[in-house]
């Protein structure tokens, strides 16, 4: 039986881009989010994003003591 030669640590192993890509470093979901409107062209969806966004900061922001300060805006 044949002991297979040993690959040295410089090159890099042969694999296919599912291989590389699983081997590779996980991008965070903002990341990933933007590559998805990025590639899908959705460019319509950053404003629905951002209203819901700023909605959800003024009620988080309504529970803390800047509350008396954000009643005025309404």
């Amino acid at each position: 039986m044949a002991i297979p030669p040993s690959i040295p640590d410089n090159q890099p192993l042969a694999g296919s881009d599912f291989e590389r890509a699983a081997a590779g470093s996980d991008p965070g979901l903002i990341a990933e989010f933007a590559l998805f409107l990025r590639e899908h062209k959705a460019w319509w969806m950053i404003p629905i994003l951002l209203s819901l966004a700023l909605i959800g900061a003024a009620v988080w922001l309504s529970t803390t003591s800047i509350a008396p300060f954000i009643y005025p805006l309404f």
